[in-house]
């Protein structure tokens, strides 16, 4: 089972984790806060870094840690279905990913202000 655990103050967050539960199969993640009881026990010790608020989405699939950009991309990647056509954008590394997705969630909250 992946785990999902995302930023309760980023809009363009909220949005993936809506659209997770718009899907026919709900039960792909289990999602949580990164403020939630299952965050501090989860990210404890030296990995404590990974639940400050810059982190915004990490997913844990298996062995594999998926963070920032690459997990909200990654989400779309394992919707299947059409959304995999944006999702396929999550393998690309991240250093080159990075101001595509910075601009992305800009205007994406920038939406979630207006609205």
């Amino acid at each position: 089972m992946r785990r999902l655990f995302y930023d309760t103050s980023c809009p363009a967050c909220k949005r993936i984790v809506k659209r997770i539960g718009d899907v026919k199969n709900k039960k792909m993640f289990m999602v949580s806060s990164l403020d939630g009881k299952k965050a501090k026990l989860v990210f404890q010790g030296n990995y404590a870094f990974m639940r400050k608020k810059k982190s915004k989405m990490i997913i844990l699939d298996g062995k594999r840690v998926w963070m920032k950009g690459n997990a909200m991309l990654r989400v779309y990647w394992l919707m299947g279905g059409a959304w995999k056509i944006l999702g396929i954008f999550s393998f690309i590394p991240s250093f080159m990913l990075a101001p595509f997705v910075a601009i992305w969630v800009k205007i994406l909250n920038l939406k979630a202000k207006v609205s």
